[in-house]
């Protein structure tokens, strides 16, 4: 095979599982063999999905709201519809479902206000952990309101869904976080659109990358959910995700002496050899060039010519 593929994936085209269209069983048209010593790095460089899911909703596990007053010991649930919500509309919807009390909203504080009804001196409302509808009305520990009424302690969060996780069934492993639950994450997306936009993933974002040691690829299981580990239930919208295959080779195979070696080479800091005084040390002089003798040159004494004529009356 290529030592890279490009796989655009549409979800219309896929095979979904549940009913849910963010639970794909994906098939690839060609099997991708991962050699001996190497491995696939998996990535997700674009994605184009729409905001068409709500804030509110059952798949999100956040559309009932739960209480007790003192008039009865049964537990009492508000089902609120799935939708998009904001304070006004969710209070419409919890007014008109129960007389017990009656909700209203401070902006200024962003929280809600629990006026109690007739003949009710006490409203409980408990944390359920395995749901997530009490971060929505700033429900984050067991709250009892007394008559007249109070306001809840958190402040009111409707922007239920923080991002979009994008998972896959191929064991990769290579991501890890605080809820020890994503080891099947390969590309985690920020939302930074409103309701009814387009989610844009591409290279302005981190791309992670996630590695697949051996074995061939030829399907794959694709979930979309967001932080809590829920389904996204994008109402049957279509969407599309690019895959990046790319075989690169394992550098796991190294052993761990070379490994060692090629660390302790490249940050090895090269010492002169230290000099001691029982370490003979050898002396080295630069040679000296001596210039070559020159001719001696015999001083001629100066001769007048009173000197010649003297000389030679002499004889």
């Amino acid at each position: 095979m290529n030592r890279e593929i490009t796989f655009n994936v549409r979800s219309k085209e896929c095979t979904q599982v549940g009913s849910l269209n963010t639970n794909l069983l994906v098939e690839l048209p060609i099997t991708i063999v991962i050699p001996e010593h190497s491995v696939c790095e998996m990535s997700v460089p674009s994605a184009e999905i729409p905001l068409s899911f709500y804030n509110v909703s059952a798949s999100l596990q956040n559309n009932v709201f739960q209480y007790y007053t003192n008039l009865s010991a049964l537990l009492q649930n508000i089902t609120v519809p799935s939708g998009n919500y904001s304070v006004d509309t969710l209070m419409v919807v919890i007014n008109s479902a129960q007389s017990h009390f009656v909700m209203t909203y401070n902006d200024t504080f962003n929280k809600f206000f629990l006026t109690t009804g007739v003949g009710v001196t006490g409203i409980v409302l408990l944390v359920d952990l395995t749901t997530y509808w009490n971060q929505i009305y700033g429900i984050y520990q067991a709250a009892v309101v007394l008559s007249p009424g109070g306001y809840l302690d958190g402040v009111c969060n409707l922007a239920t869904v923080h991002s979009l996780q994008i998972r896959v069934g191929l064991g990769t492993g290579s991501t890890i976080s605080t809820s020890n639950s994503n080891s099947d994450v390969i590309q985690k997306i920020p939302l930074q659109v409103n309701a009814n936009g387009i989610i844009i993933h591409n290279s302005n974002n981190y791309i992670q990358k996630s590695y697949i040691k051996s074995g061939t690829i030829k399907s794959f299981y694709l979930n979309i959910t967001e932080q809590n580990q829920k389904t996204i239930d994008l109402n049957a919208c279509v969407y599309e995700l690019t895959f990046l295959f790319r075989i690169i080779p394992d550098d796991s195979n190294i052993s761990d002496e070379n490994k060692n070696f090629r660390a302790e080479r490249l940050s090895r800091r090269i010492e002169p050899p230290p000099v001691s005084s029982t370490t003979p040390v050898e002396i080295f002089t630069t040679p000296v060039e001596v210039p070559p003798p020159q001719p001696q040159v015999e001083t001629l004494t100066e001769i007048t010519l009173s000197d010649v004529a003297n000389e030679l009356l002499s004889i």
